[in-house]
């Protein structure tokens, strides 16, 4: 019978839950659709920027002596030269991306072999800026060569002799994936964690203080329904609905990943096993009930949705620190202590799991305070409910 009421439970506010589109939307789509759309226009803008810079470099060359190297960056397709008459006030205002200054008699000093110092005057707070100085610095790392091979075979000298190591690059992972990977390393255990602490807050404030605001908790009192059975019911409900959010959210963070032209540019090159994909989802889902049910504790606890909100909000925050803490750990060098700390070492597991890590000590030290913690979040949950002051405090 008390399985059955609490099944009974768990489908009224199952079905009360969807009910509410807003609860659907922000529940299912927005974890599903909100990385895909922010990679997109990551993407889309961070190209369209470089290709615009690469295009069209807006550069002022002031040439005091009409050097060859001026010749030599004039004569480049890309770079188109603007006027100025107050350098420093056009860069800064984004007129110009950089400014070049060849003092008088570059040549001349070049030819006796001497070095020569030019002025490069550029933004350092502008992305578009440093760009332009990168492609730059290309150039006249180009001309440099020249010069060096033209003194070089002046005295019969093979210019290779400046370069006696070849570096021959073998790396681990695709030349391409890389990068891709080392974000989502860093991406997806924030959104997956991130979406089982918030995800659970409106299903736990509305089926608390809710029910308390709209009359409906003592009612439901009443009924065959005892209190440990409303706990439940009320709990897996919230469980089920942070495992829909999660479940959401990886799927837009794969969606995300194959988008060519997103801020992964295709590039996220990850061959999970089954099993891998299992231990990463049962993380989300333990951090889920936990907060579910001590949010429905002190949900229970509050007079008001307001005040549920008010006394939740820090809780969401603190769990944001924790999770952002280690948003730049490297997954291959994390410190056991990590694994001890609550919410830090569910992301810093994920993390692992997604480079292919399986240390048994830390996931034996992560899943055995997780079930410290589902454990003590659901005998606070209880003791709440199980004290008439609370339930009927309003």
């Amino acid at each position: 019978m008390k399985k059955s009421v609490i099944g009974i439970v768990f489908k009224k506010e199952l079905l009360d839950i969807f009910r509410d589109r807003k609860t659907v939307i922000f529940s299912i789509l927005l974890p599903l659709l909100i990385l895909p759309i922010i990679s997109f226009f990551i993407g889309m803008v961070a190209n369209n920027s470089e290709k615009k810079v690469e295009n069209n470099l807006k550069v002022t060359i002031v040439d005091q002596g009409q050097s060859n190297f001026g010749a030599f960056l004039k004569a480049q397709k890309n770079i188109k030269l603007v006027a100025s008459k107050d350098i420093k006030q056009d860069v800064k205002d984004g007129k110009i991306f950089a400014a070049i200054t060849i003092p008088a008699g570059f040549d001349e000093s070049i030819d006796k072999d001497n070095n020569q110092n030019i002025t490069l005057t550029y933004d350092n707070s502008s992305s578009d800026a440093i760009t332009a100085v990168s492609i730059i610095n290309t150039y006249i790392n180009n001309y440099s060569k020249q010069i060096v091979g033209n003194r070089l075979a002046k005295r019969n000298i093979d210019a290779n002799i400046l370069n006696p190591i070849n570096v021959v690059e073998d790396t681990i992972e695709k030349k391409d994936s890389g990068v891709g990977k080392m974000i989502v390393t860093m991406i997806l255990p924030l959104l997956l964690i991130l979406y089982s602490i918030t995800g659970t807050l409106a299903s736990a404030v509305d089926l608390g203080a809710g029910e308390k605001e709209r009359g409906t908790l003592e009612p439901l009192l009443t009924t065959k329904a005892n209190r440990l059975s409303l706990l439940w019911g009320k709990f897996l409900a919230i469980t089920v609905m942070g495992l829909i959010m999660s479940m959401a959210s990886l799927a837009g963070m794969f969606i995300t990943m194959q988008q060519k032209n997103g801020m992964f540019g295709g590039k996220g090159d990850f061959n999970l096993g089954a099993g891998t994909l299992v231990l990463i989802m049962i993380l989300p889902i333990l951090c889920t009930m936990v907060f579910g049910a001590f949010e429905l504790a002190v949900s229970i606890y509050a007079r008001s949705f307001k005040e549920a909100q008010t006394y939740l909000s820090p809780v969401t925050v603190v769990g944001m620190i924790l999770v952002y803490a280690t948003m730049m750990k490297d997954p291959k060098n994390i410190e056991t202590f990590y694994f001890s700390i609550p919410i830090t070492n569910a992301a810093c597991l994920i993390k692992e799991f997604l480079v292919g890590i399986h240390n048994y000590a830390h996931i034996a030290i992560t899943f055995g305070w997780m079930a410290v913690y589902i454990v003590a979040a659901i005998l606070f949950a209880r003791y709440m409910f199980s004290r008439e002051d609370v339930i009927f405090r309003t």
